[in-house]
Parts: structure tokens; C-alpha cells; sequence
């Protein structure tokens, strides 16, 4: 084993000791440090081997995360997951088995009943408004906030 890839391998299991990461990630930590792209891909394949680093599991568990704390919809857990690298067909499996397992349904629920508490004295059309576009910028589907919100809330 050369000293770069030693050196590489190194600088990998640091960035790796903090946060499962994806493929794309890892790949642009080690070309921020300047090593060569033989290297890299030496690197991450013997990585990949050892399962150290996996896609499909790290885009799971990205997503569970993210569901789980920030109650975050489809729309911009699609966004966040490609910017990390993670392909088009991982994605979209991780969205339906992320979205089986908590209902898009309960996840709008459980996010306008923490907003609406702080919106209590609002006139109903404002507060319908707000809460509407919370939860667009949550990244959940126009149709599920119409469903629970209702189909006036659009007027402006």
C-alpha cells in the first residue's frame, strides 16, 4: 500500500467516524484534500467492499432521520438525497419505503399541530395561509395540505 492511499484511507475513516455518508460525499472530502482520482477510487472501492460506505443504507437512514426529527416531506427529501450523490432508483425506494413507514398523512398532522399552537390568535384565513405555505416549504405535496387543510387555502 502506497503512502497516499494510506494517507487517503486515513482521512476517509475520519470523515466516515462522524456520520454514515454517501458515496458523492466521501468522494468529495478526498478530492478537497487533493488526492489523485486513482487513489480516490482505490479508496472508496475497498471502502464499498467492506460495506463502509453503501448508498442504499445511508440514503435509509438519512431519511428516517429527517422524517423522524424535522418532519420533512417527499418534495425536499428527493432534493436533499440527490444532492448528496444518491441515484435517481435509490431515491425512489427509500421515499416509498420511508413513506410506508410514516404516513405522509400523520407527518403534516403532527407538524401543523406544533405550528398551530403558536398561531392560536391569528384571524383563521391568516393562520391558513402561514400554515399552508409551512408546509409547502416542509416539502409535502400540495394535495395531501389541501386534503387536511382544505381547498380554500390557496387564495392569497
Amino acid at each position: 500500500m502506497t503512502d497516499e492511499i494510506k494517507k487517503a484511507k486515513d482521512a476517509a475513516y475520519r470523515f466516515l467516524s462522524y456520520r454514515q455518508r454517501s458515496k458523492k460525499e466521501l468522494i468529495d472530502k478526498l478530492k478537497e484534500k487533493k488526492f489523485s482520482d486513482k487513489t480516490i477510487e482505490d479508496v472508496v472501492q475497498g471502502l464499498e467492499e467492506y460495506n463502509y460506505i453503501n448508498d442504499a443504507d445511508f440514503a435509509f437512514n438519512w431519511a428516517e432521520s429527517r422524517v423522524r426529527t424535522r418532519r420533512i416531506g417527499p418534495i425536499i427529501l428527493r432534493s436533499e438525497l440527490l444532492k448528496k450523490g444518491i441515484s435517481k432508483d435509490i431515491v425512489d425506494k427509500t421515499l416509498k419505503e420511508i413513506y410506508n413507514k410514516y404516513s405522509e398523512r400523520s407527518l403534516v398532522i403532527d407538524a401543523l399541530n406544533s405550528k398551530a399552537k403558536m398561531q392560536k390568535d391569528m384571524p383563521e384565513e391568516k393562520k391558513k395561509r402561514r400554515l399552508y405555505s409551512f408546509l409547502a416549504q416542509r416539502g409535502f405535496s400540495y394535495e395531501i395540505i389541501n386534503e387536511i387543510l382544505g381547498g380554500d387555502c390557496l387564495a392569497v
